[in-house]
């Protein structure tokens, strides 16, 4: 794995710099080039693949769904691994990616969710949703970006959030259908987030299939039979 070149991907235009093996994180914080964060893909005894993210800040984050299907594809496309199931851990856990190949999509098992409910002044009630990291999600009736613009950078570094927030303004435009706009910890706007879908898709009491659109495409979440989240959706290579 060491062997293998860095590459740049992304899923549902949330970017990525790829590195295999160890490296120095602040050497290749400085070669983002716009990019979204930095995935670092070890060996691991156990599955095929530890993966650590970190944000644009050089923070580093527990989950990270549109990376780790981007990581996972990889991984297959390489024949590092054979089978088109690819196992990865992170700081939340293991996750199993199934990957798509003739159509470029993953679906990533992602962990069963907590939820609870808490208000900060002076901003509307939030849904807290942990995935391994934890997501807040605003209900909004106006076009989300403008939403997000407006209260996104102050609700992700607001005072009750001592590490920050990732924050994900969603509107509900049908039974299984939302839009969102994400600022996550670290990073700031975002084209997608695949733990903020997940989050709005927990948060919008759905059984899925539920289908959440963002700037960067539309990702779909499911309930499995025991009870953790499935998310599904492309990644691509830049």
């Amino acid at each position: 794995m060491t062997a293998m070149q860095d590459v740049r991907m992304h899923g549902a235009s949330n970017r990525f710099l790829i590195h295999f093996g160890k490296g120095d994180v602040q050497q290749l914080l400085s070669q983002l080039n716009g990019a979204d964060g930095l995935l670092l893909v070890e060996e691991d005894k156990e599955v095929d693949a530890m993966m650590r993210i970190f944000n644009a800040d050089g923070s580093e984050a527990k989950q990270c769904g549109n990376g780790m299907r981007c990581v996972a594809l990889h991984l297959h496309k390489s024949k590092l691994v054979s089978s088109n199931t690819v196992m990865i851990r992170t700081l939340s856990g293991i996750s199993k990616c199934i990957v798509r190949e003739p159509s470029n999509e993953v679906a990533v098992t992602m962990c069963a969710p907590s939820t609870e409910t808490i208000s900060i002044s002076p901003f509307p009630e939030l849904t807290l949703v942990d995935l391994g990291n934890v997501n807040a999600v605003l209900w909004v009736e106006e076009d989300p970006l403008i939403a997000r613009a407006a209260m996104g950078e102050q609700i992700a570094t607001h005072k009750e959030f001592t590490d920050g927030m990732n924050v994900h303004f969603a509107r509900r435009d049908g039974a299984q259908y939302a839009t969102c706009a994400s600022y996550e910890r670290g990073v700031g706007n975002t084209h997608a987030s695949g733990t903020g879908g997940a989050a709005v898709f927990v948060g919008s009491g759905a059984q899925g299939p539920f289908y959440v659109s963002s700037v960067g495409g539309t990702l779909t979440y499911a309930y499995n039979e025991s009870g953790e989240i499935v998310m599904a959706g492309p990644a691509s290579y830049d």
